[in-house]
């Protein structure tokens, strides 16, 4: 496991952290005569203040450029906890009752889960490969998830903005399933933004979205996204949000379902009051993020511009 705070620290030994739990040295990307390079200790995020580099992103892209690493899917295996060590059977009772107080440290794995394959649901929707490595999908062949049969499933990883796991959702294929959407009992997931640890300075803007399916879609568009796995951002998903398009230097646009238009303008006028630019995208009728084909994306894209 990397603790991101000791790993910053041992790469930046010179530096004492200040008040906020920042420290400015010099940029270790450029010929930096007068220290321009800070980094937050607490979410990791970083930025150069010089006009010749201004590099600048979260705790993975950091650690990805130290270590010159060059395939994401390798950041986020050694980003990944390893401090538990467990089969997912092992979180629940004989009975398929959740283990109560049990913390969840880890990612399950063992001979429950196989390669996200051609499962039809991501094919539908056009979720390619490198969507599928970037937020780390695996299929789920047996198990339960409380009184849940998980056969049939995908399972998805749930990483902060700093690039440290923190939980998993499952999203059920199966039709005669009630439920589409899952989370293990105690989940911290309404605290954490569903792919703020993919996010770079590679584009302009962050698009906030409901959930993790509609992060997918956007992802293939090649637009990043963070999903709140709810119609409105809780006191800590709103400071992740902020952090990361200052820090970044991201325009929020804000895309929730169309029956969530009231919490989307809400969570706009509540991003410009906290001093940023916002764009608000209506849709109508039944549509989400995750349905949009690339030429309506385009459409509403350019209505939000006016």
């Amino acid at each position: 496991m990397i603790d991101k705070r000791d790993y910053i620290l041992s790469k930046f030994p010179e530096a004492t952290p200040n008040s906020s739990n920042k420290i400015h040295t010099h940029c270790p990307f450029h010929d930096d005569s007068r220290p321009s390079f800070s980094v937050d200790l607490d979410e990791g995020f970083f930025i150069c203040g010089s006009q010749s580099c201004s590099v600048r992103g979260t705790f993975p892209l950091l650690y990805k450029l130290l270590e010159n690493i060059d395939s994401w899917r390798e950041v986020w295996e050694d980003l990944k906890s390893t401090s538990t060590d467990f089969n997912i059977n092992d979180l629940f009772d004989k009975k398929g009752n959740v283990v109560k107080g049990l913390q969840i440290n880890d990612f399950p794995g063992g001979e429950n889960l196989d390669p996200i394959g051609n499962v039809q649901y991501l094919v539908d929707r056009g979720i390619n490969q490198n969507t599928i490595d970037t937020y780390g999908l695996k299929y789920v062949k047996s198990g339960y998830l409380g009184k849940l049969q998980m056969a049939g499933s995908i399972i998805c990883p749930v990483w902060d903005t700093d690039g440290s796991y923190k939980t998993f959702q499952l999203r059920f294929l199966a039709p005669d399933t009630f439920k589409r959407w899952c989370n293990p009992a105690g989940s911290p997931i309404q605290h954490l933004l569903y792919g703020g640890h993919a996010v770079t300075s590679v584009s302009s803007c962050l698009w906030i979205v409901e959930g993790a399916s509609d992060v997918w879609k956007l992802h293939t568009y090649g637009l990043q996204a963070v999903g709140l796995n709810t119609k409105e951002a809780s006191p800590s998903q709103m400071n992740k949000i902020i952090k990361l398009c200052k820090y970044i230097g991201l325009r929020p646009v804000v895309c929730l379902d169309a029956d969530a238009q009231i919490a989307a303008r809400k969570l706009h006028d509540e991003l410009f009051a906290c001093g940023l630019d916002p764009l608000y995208v209506e849709l109508f009728g039944k549509e989400d993020p995750g349905s949009l084909t690339l030429e309506r994306l385009h459409e509403v894209w350019r209505k939000s511009l006016e």
